[in-house]
């Protein structure tokens, strides 16, 4: 399991919203695509601004807080066929739950909880080298602007699946034409 955090959302070649997760040594990269909605309440609260009425992820912790639950963790735990999966780990009351979620609801939930996300299983086969993302950076003459992470935790070493090599290509392709 390795843990990550939110490093920006940025545009793809085509427009296309990619939110970009990073490990905590800051030499890998997950690209996720995602919705221009699930984008923009990402994005809000990076950037800490509050929109005058709540987004359906403010409504959605609001909710489990009332219920006297929080979010533990998120974690980005499958690829398959070129779609994501995740789960919100919630401590409530009754014990712990794991709801199915898509990675850029539990993204937004948990950047406004401030808890940890977590990549694991075939996810991990998506990482691409930051020193990839950095040099296609700089051939758009673009600045990089890192936040600051945690202590890093060790990651948990799985084996590739058969086609893992076909996804990393393809993923560094597509990593190649982001602006960030």
């Amino acid at each position: 399991m390795l843990r990550l955090i939110v490093e920006a959302v940025a545009f793809d070649h085509r427009q296309n919203k990619v939110v970009l997760l990073k490990d905590l040594d800051g030499q890998k990269v997950l690209p996720i695509w995602i919705g221009p909605g699930e984008a923009r309440a990402i994005a809000l609260e990076l950037e800490g601004a509050l929109p005058p009425r709540p987004l359906s992820h403010d409504l959605m912790l609001t909710t489990i807080h009332m219920a006297q639950g929080s979010i533990m963790r998120v974690v980005i735990n499958d690829l398959q066929d070129d779609t994501f999966f995740a789960t919100i780990e919630l401590d409530t009351p009754n014990g712990a739950l794991l709801i199915d979620a898509r990675p850029s609801d539990a993204i937004a939930l948990a950047v406004r909880a401030r808890c940890p996300i977590f990549a694991t299983g075939n996810a991990l086969n998506a990482l691409v080298d930051m020193e990839d993302i950095v040099a296609a950076d700089n051939q758009d003459d673009q600045s990089d602007d890192f936040t600051e992470g945690m202590a890093p935790e060790p990651p948990f070493d799985e084996p590739p699946s058969p086609d893992a090599d076909d996804e990393i290509s393809r993923f560094r392709r597509l990593v190649g034409d982001l602006d960030v």
